[in-house]
């Protein structure tokens, strides 16, 4: 059937109207957000009807009349529970996190990048989840090599560039040039993961973004937080000022006090400032209206922070793909793919990240956990606190207290997120199945309960209270505010009710006047009773048995009775005079109709269920300003929870994969008893670990040195040892032997000591290391167009350029890709520098099947060149050549001259007949014979045949045949010349 739904302004609109026939009585109304900006999500309402018939409920004559549910934009479910918010909420999933996240763009990551003349880099962007807008230092003569990392560190969903900007500056993010290329402009986007804006270099002039800049009201009340960031670094340096009565009210004063935490020379990153916040100013024009003040919290800018690139390791996007620190699996939905949406429908592979990123439980630790592993630290103090926090957590006393952290760590939500949808005014879980459960005062109520939970788990913690996180922990987490904030919202929020209605209900006991409005609307049934009663007894009785009074919120009370389907009337419509009855409407079964009893009870109860509605709206209001007015507290514990979360995460993959603790040193070395492949050990029966020793060169101003017991002293007796320990360690031996896996193992245990993590190791010290610079893998692509070969010298020229007596280098079989004694000589030249780099030279781990380069002597032995190989053990009496190598993967000194590639290739399915003459050549090569000559020598049939056409040939020329040709011959020059050669044929 179909209902008048009334509206404040009288209009009115068709609603549809369901049947329930399980008598009970629920109602709706229009609600509102808890804060003026919060703009309800208007659904279609549906309301239930009230029916009460004067029989009882068994009697064959009593009907159903048509109700329905209200759907409100506000939707919350009830947790039971016995203590005020300590209930158990449902969790949600990653998959309804993503979508409920999506839906307001919170992870899209706005990027503005420029490169001016001489190579200078400046880069601002913008996290909508954080609303902060991030600026870096200039970076002079940084060039492509700068872009590259900021795009795979800061990983944008869009792009702004200048129309100025040089063509390598466009290859690095559209190196097919679809953006410029296009006709349409808009589905060659889709090829690239991120969207590609091209603005006019005036949005980027230094000019304009410094106004832009000022125009934030950066020092006033409320305006946003300035701090200066170093990635890696736990701390900020942090400073409010709101300039009052100390002359910044004025422009230049604005620009004074900018200068001194923006830094200002920073011409180049301004300008990209500018043009972002231009670019952020466009998109609120066009996606809101003018008088929308939801575009007053949509990219809102609460925070400003300087990033620097110093104070992280270099890392760029050919190590992490060889080394697969981090490697992406794209989704096989295709809709699940594109440049807007945060995740790309991807999810973390096989990697090294990807051993952690499950344990950790909040998304703001999942964050920063990925952080971590994209920008190892090169601070030590940082580095020492994260292996020292892991450390006290894998202790076995601190087993429980590590589970009770973990288990209320998967009830916490990022409060950055709930802040800006509590301020957006969505209430409800934007998820799948998105209710009161994934609603904003449900993840509030959880937050609340289960942080005070983790702060008395970590009580539990033994030997932790020097810990930098435990010490936030205790002097951040304002435990009255917390409680009061759960508090307040379970003592408002009847959120058992709220989930029946679907719509936000308050608790009785809140407001008298609203519970007074509630008694007299819960009191309606027996109103309806005796209505109908008095109604019955005034008509004639045979229309009495199916009389109802029903009422329709937004309508009011209404008499019911059958409709007759002849007549297309009532049977009954009342009797003259006051006692006339108004036809209203019609369904397929009833017709509804108001007298002058239906108006009196409109009057005066009408609009109790919108007065009921219209309160809670006020109550709900006011419970959002206050939790908004705790939005900093908040905001300051979700961080600091996911802090926490991303340091169990790596305390729990240390224990479950059987890592040790790195002892990290200022001494340029590598140091490491039982090393292990993160990876290669999860795949394969079991693992051998492999020692290292590796030392770098002093550099121009040596580091001071630390205790010498910090050295191993089977390895290492004296300073003296130090400074002549290798510098290069130079793989030979075998293929499938397990060089590359040895090579990168050490890179990894490297790699993952910086970013504060147990290393796959019995025991390992690691110098600081700035750089790690790999030629392992070519990444080969149809967009570059150079070959692979040139892409292994642009890798091995970037390390080259880069590598510092700090860096750790690893070249695997470099000079392949082209002729033996060109790549030999390109192989040998790259060894040749570093080593001749002195004490500038870096640590160096290469792998090569270039023996020539040693054999001859062009790369001469020296203390700081060391050579190994991966031990195999021979059968030559094995009958099957696979059988007749076995390889034992121990890490051996010195070097090896034999490669088996046949018996690998024996062991690859390669012909056997292929198998044989490569190792016929082999040895022929081995015993020095001219290989040339002797794949020259023919066989007897062969040479019988060549000695026959020799003689064929001699009797051909001692015949004159000039005399047979000539004009004397006449015709029968032809035919003598027949019978020439056939005489010729017959002597041979």
């Amino acid at each position: 059937m179909i209902t008048m739904k009334r509206h404040r302004d009288d209009s009115v609109a068709n609603t549809p109207v369901s049947n329930r026939s399980n008598g009970f009585r629920t109602s709706s109304g229009a609600q509102s957000s808890p804060t003026r900006q919060l703009q309800q999500k208007r659904t279609s309402l549906q309301y239930l009807t009230k029916r009460i018939s004067p029989h009882p409920p068994g009697s064959r004559h009593s009907s159903v009349a048509p109700s329905s549910l209200p759907h409100l934009a506000y939707t919350h479910s009830h947790i039971p529970s016995a203590a005020p918010f300590a209930d158990s909420v449902r969790p949600e999933n990653e998959a309804e996190v993503e979508e409920r996240e999506q839906s307001d763009n919170l992870d899209e990551v706005i990027m503005a990048v420029e490169m001016r003349d001489k190579g200078t880099v400046g880069c601002s962007y913008y996290l909508p989840r954080e609303q902060t807008l991030y600026m870096m230092a200039d970076v002079e003569r940084g060039g492509v090599v700068v872009i590259n990392t900021l795009k795979l560190h800061i990983r944008p969903s869009v792009v702004i560039l200048s129309l100025r900007a040089d063509e390598c500056m466009e290859k690095c993010f559209d190196p097919e040039g679809n953006r410029r290329g296009s006709i349409s402009g808009n589905d060659e986007q889709f090829r690239l993961p991120f969207a590609l804006e091209y603005r006019p270099s005036s949005e980027f002039n230094y000019e304009a973004g410094r106004k832009k800049l000022v125009n934030l009201n950066l020092f006033s009340d409320g305006g946003p937080e300035v701090s200066f960031v170093t990635p890696g670094m736990e701390d900020s340096l942090e400073d409010y000022g709101v300039g009052n009565g100390a002359g910044y009210t004025s422009r230049q004063g604005k620009i004074l006090r900018l200068s001194a935490w923006i830094d200002m020379e920073s011409r180049s990153t301004i300008g990209c400032a500018g043009a972002l916040l231009t670019y952020i100013g466009r998109r609120k024009a066009v996606e809101y209206l003018p008088s929308d003040e939801m575009a007053m919290s949509s990219f809102r800018i609460s925070a400003m922070k300087m990033f620097s690139l110093k104070g992280m390791m270099f890392v760029n996007a050919d190590t992490l793909a060889s080394l697969q620190i981090l490697q992406s699996e794209s989704s096989p939905n295709t809709h699940s793919q594109g440049p807007m949406r945060a995740s790309s429908g991807s999810k973390e592979g096989l990697s090294v990240y990807g051993l952690f990123h499950h344990l950790a439980r909040t998304p703001q630790g999942k964050h920063l956990l990925r952080s971590y592993f994209l920008r190892p630290s090169l601070n030590m103090d940082v580095i020492n606190e994260r292996l020292e926090t892991a450390s006290v957590f894998l202790r076995p006393d601190n087993d429980s207290p590590l589970q009770k952290l973990t288990k209320n760590l998967g009830q916490i939500k990022d409060m950055r997120t709930v802040m800006i949808h509590l301020r957006k005014g969505i209430s409800s879980g934007l998820g799948k199945g998105g209710g009161i459960k994934s609603g904003i005062w449900s993840s509030l109520r959880s937050f609340a309960f289960h942080t005070l939970q983790i702060k008395d788990a970590l009580k539990e913690v033994i030997g932790a209270e020097k810990l930098a996180i435990i010490v936030k922990v205790f002097e951040k987490f304002d435990t009255h505010e917390i409680a009061s904030v759960g508090r307040m919202i379970s003592d408002t929020i009847d959120f058992a009710e709220s989930a029946e209605t679907h719509r936000t209900v308050v608790n009785l006991g809140i407001d008298d006047e609203l519970d007074a409005m509630k008694r007299t609307y819960n009191g309606m049934d027996d109103l309806l009773s005796r209505t109908s009663r008095d109604i019955a007894a005034t008509i004639p009785a045979v229309y009495s048995l199916d009389l109802n009074v029903i009422f329709f919120p937004q309508i009011g009370f209404l008499i019911s009775i059958a409709l007759n389907p002849n007549t297309g009337r009532g049977d009954y419509e009342g009797g003259q005079g006051e006692h006339r009855w108004d036809r209203s409407f019609s369904s397929d079964t009833r017709i509804y109709y108001k007298d002058y009893r239906m108006h009196e009870l409109d009057e005066t109860l009408g609009d109790i269920y919108a007065a009921v509605c219209d309160k809670e709206i006020e109550i709900v209001h006011a419970l959002g300003q206050q939790v908004l007015e705790r939005e900093a507290m908040l905001n300051l514990t979700s961080d600091i929870c996911g802090e926490l979360d991303s340091l169990l995460a790596l305390a729990q993959g240390a224990k479950i994969y059987k890592y040790c603790r790195p002892r990290m040193t200022r001494k340029n070395i590598i140091q490491i008893k039982g090393g292990r492949h993160p990876l290669q050990e999860l795949t394969v029966p079991s693992y051998i670990p492999n020692d290292t020793f590796i030392v770098g060169g002093m550099g121009e101003h040596p580091a001071i040195q630390e205790h010498e017991e910090d050295l191993d002293p089977s390895q290492s007796t004296s300073e003296s040892r130090y400074a002549k320990g290798p510098s290069m360690l130079m793989m030979t031996g075998p293929n499938y032997s397990g060089k590359s896996v040895y090579l990168k193992q050490i890179a990894l245990i490297v790699y993952m000591a910086h970013v504060g993590c147990y290393v796959p190791a019995e025991r390992a010290i690691v110098g600081l290391t700035d750089k790690i610079l790999t030629r392992i893998a070519t990444r080969e692509t149809v967009s570059r167009f150079q070959s692979a070969f040139m892409i292994d010298l642009q890798q091995v020229a970037l390390a080259m350029t880069l590598a510092t007596n700090r860096s750790l280098v690893i070249i695997d079989e470099f000079g392949k890709g082209t002729d033996s004694s060109d790549g030999a000589g390109l192989a040998c030249g790259v060894f040749e520098h570093f080593l001749s780099l002195g004490d500038k030279r870096p640590k160096v781990l290469g792998a090569t099947h270039f023996h020539e380069i040693f054999e001859n002597g062009f790369l001469k032995p020296r203390p700081s060149l060391a050579f190994g190989y991966m031990e195999v053990r021979l059968d030559r009496e094995a009958q099957d050549l696979g059988d007749q190598i076995t390889y034992l993967y121990n890490f051996r000194f010195g070097r090896s001259i034999t490669c088996y590639g046949s018996c690998c290739a024996a062991l690859n399915g390669v012909d056997r007949a292929v198998v044989d003459r490569a190792n016929e050549l082999v040895e022929l090569i081995a015993k020095g014979e001219d290989i040339v000559a002797t794949c020259a020598t023919i066989s007897p049939e062969e040479e019988d045949d060549l000695k026959d056409a020799e003689a064929t040939a001699r009797h051909f020329l001692l015949r004159d045949i000039r005399v047979l040709l000539s004009q004397d011959a006449g015709t029968d020059a032809r035919e003598n010349s027949r019978i020439v050669l056939e005489e010729v044929m017959q002597l041979s």
